[in-house]
């Protein structure tokens, strides 16, 4: 409001009072409140209204017109108005309007000049005697509206209004002529041409010392201009808004206290409702008291700071945790104080996830490439090593032929022959080595007889078995018929498969592990069964995945049962596992005697 509205104990010290202090005394509401309203005004002009206070004071309604002083000493004519204050049925004060009159006053004096005031106007004026003829209009009234001043002189105001606005043009006009100090309304007015456009219309009545009212004063500004923005801007909230509204992230606004004061319809969604539902709450009413301390901590930091803040951080919203990439930004007020905090908030949950997964695969990819590569070293040091032992062979065979003739001490032919017999063995585990590495580039189908697999990666693998304390047995598939497939994978299959029970086994009793096969049809139904402790139930849903590895970091890739899974499918086959935790695992493949 333009009045200044306040009240007043019974001592007169001022309660309350509005913001129109500031505007008209130049004073903020605070260093009035707590204070006498004697301090505004002369004693004279005081010594007036306390003449009067016993009055209100006994419930009677008083108006006077003094003068009071702003903060900079400036004098105001004012008419106060004062009622009694009435709490619980008693009177417990004075409540109070002050209008300020100078204006009026001013114009009242300055009456005789008003005319050369307004011919030098930029803005449209008029004077119009109380029956609404026009007296006067200064030629920037009358080019608003298309006319020369000299056209509009003794017409009525009813000429610049169509039919439409005149009842409310006669209703302000009364309403002055009843009293009213002053008028101020957006109306529309109609060019010569018969156009209309809106006016903003400001206006007095101009009255004797008896307070009758001697002719209407009034200045009219055309807003087209100003409706226009008005418009845009109506029309760029609704687009900000739109786009508050739909934004895929969650948008609200928090104070210091951590009180929700707007959120968006995504923000609404994700805590189960409507915004309605939770603007007013407090982050503690949404929220876990750890994540709640945390967020109203970000607020605050930024409120005090005045600096933007951006966090990545797990948060519970309804029970489940998510992450999310957080960003508060300082809100200001008009005067330019941080008030609350705009938070900004992104679930980035999938692809926080998904960061962490493949941060994970590549881990494991490399243990796989440095696999890999060992691989391919060994493939080669086995390589490197059958020269070097086939020149040992052949010197110590040299060596023993010649000292057949000769008259050696009684044990060194039998230490040459034990060294010999060595040197084959070495010789045919580096041959196995490099049996198994060799690389089936390209595949060819091979009629490949089981038992001669079954027996290829028992030699294999025959002392680690006996390190782990497994018996390794293969020799029950004489029987069946060989297949047609790729020989190479089968081979691993089978070893992969070897290597996990003896891997599984604890090295602290016997254990077994048998391969069984039988014939049924045109597949062959194989059992790779072992009593080694069996797999645990939780790691039976992960068992094919890859890269998933219940070993020791460095001592497994997680890729060998992704890989006979993948073998066995892609040659028309079937795998499954039944598993005791405690007791042992058996793998039963299904494999076709003619690869499809």
């Amino acid at each position: 409001m333009n009045d200044i509205i306040y009240t007043t104990d019974r001592a007169g010290t001022v309660l309350s009072i509005n913001q129109a202090v500031k505007r008209t005394f130049g004073f903020d509401p605070q260093e009035v409140t707590g204070t006498h309203y004697s301090r505004w005004m002369p004693k004279e002009e005081f010594d007036k209204l306390e003449a009067v206070r016993p009055d209100t004071l006994q419930g009677q309604r008083t108006t006077n017109q003094v003068v009071m002083s702003d903060k900079e000493g400036n004098e105001h004519h004012v008419e106060i108005s004062v009622s009694p204050l009435v709490v619980d049925g008693r009177i417990e004060g004075t409540q109070g309007i002050i209008r300020d009159i100078t204006e009026q006053k001013r114009a009242l004096e300055e009456t005789r000049k008003f005319k050369t005031i307004f011919d030098k106007a930029d803005y449209g004026a008029a004077i119009s005697d109380c029956s609404g003829n026009l007296l006067y209009v200064n030629e920037a009234f009358a080019k608003m509206h298309g006319y020369e001043p000299a056209e509009l002189a003794g017409h009525h105001l009813s000429i610049l209004h169509s039919e439409g606005q005149l009842p409310l043009v006669n209703r302000l006009n009364d309403r002055l002529m009843a009293g009213g100090s002053f008028v101020e309304e957006e109306v529309w007015h109609v060019r010569k041409d018969g156009t209309e456009f809106p006016t903003l219309m400001k206006g007095t009545v101009i009255r004797d010392d008896c307070g009758r009212a001697l002719f209407w004063a009034g200045m009219a500004m055309d807003i087209t201009e100003r409706r226009l923005l008005e418009q845009k801007l109506r029309e760029s909230e609704q687009r900000y808004r739109t786009v508050v509204e739909t934004a895929g992230e969650t948008i609200a606004i928090v104070d210091a206290q951590g009180v929700f004061q707007f959120m968006n319809t995504t923000a609404g969604r994700r805590l189960g409702g409507q915004p309605a539902d939770f603007v007013g709450k407090t982050m503690w009413d949404l929220f876990p008291k750890d994540v709640a301390d945390r967020q109203a901590a970000h607020v605050r930091e930024v409120i005090e700071s005045g600096r933007g803040k951006s966090t990545f951080s797990l948060s519970n919203v309804r029970g489940e945790l998510r992450w999310y990439y957080t960003a508060v930004e300082p809100l200001r007020d008009d005067a330019g104080n941080v008030t609350a905090g705009l938070i900004v908030a992104r679930d980035i949950h999938e692809l926080r996830t998904a960061q962490q997964e493949l941060e994970t695969y590549r881990e494991k990819m490399i243990r796989a490439e440095h696999l890999a590569s060992l691989g391919t070293l060994s493939a080669m040091l086995a390589h490197e090593m059958t020269q070097p032992l086939t020149v040992i062979r052949l010197s110590i065979q040299n060596a023993m032929k010649t000292l057949e003739g000769a008259s050696p001490g009684p044990t060194v032919l039998d230490d040459l022959k034990d060294g010999l017999a060595e040197i084959s063995s070495v010789t045919a585990i580096v041959e196995r080595f490099r049996t198994f590495a060799r690389r089936a580039s390209n595949k060819t189908v091979d009629k490949v007889s089981l038992s001669v697999v079954a027996q290829r990666v028992i030699r294999l693998l025959e002392e680690s078995a006996h390190k782990a304390r497994v018996a390794l047995d293969g020799d029950q598939l004489d029987e069946l018929p060989p297949i047609h497939t790729y020989g190479k994978d089968i081979e691993q299959v089978f070893f992969i498969l070897a290597q996990n029970a003896i891997q599984a086994a604890d090295g602290s009793r016997d254990h077994w592990f048998r391969i069984l096969g039988a014939r049924r049809g045109g597949e062959i139904h194989l059992q790779f069964a072992d009593d080694c402790g069996g797999i645990a139930p939780q790691v039976l849903a992960h068992l094919f995945e890859p890269f998933f590895t219940t070993k020791p970091p460095g001592e497994g890739t997680g890729l060998g049962l992704c890989v006979v899974q993948r073998i066995v499918s892609q040659v028309g086959g079937h795998l499954k596992v039944d598993s005791r935790w405690g007791e042992g695992t058996t793998f039963f493949l299904t494999l076709p005697i003619e690869t499809k």
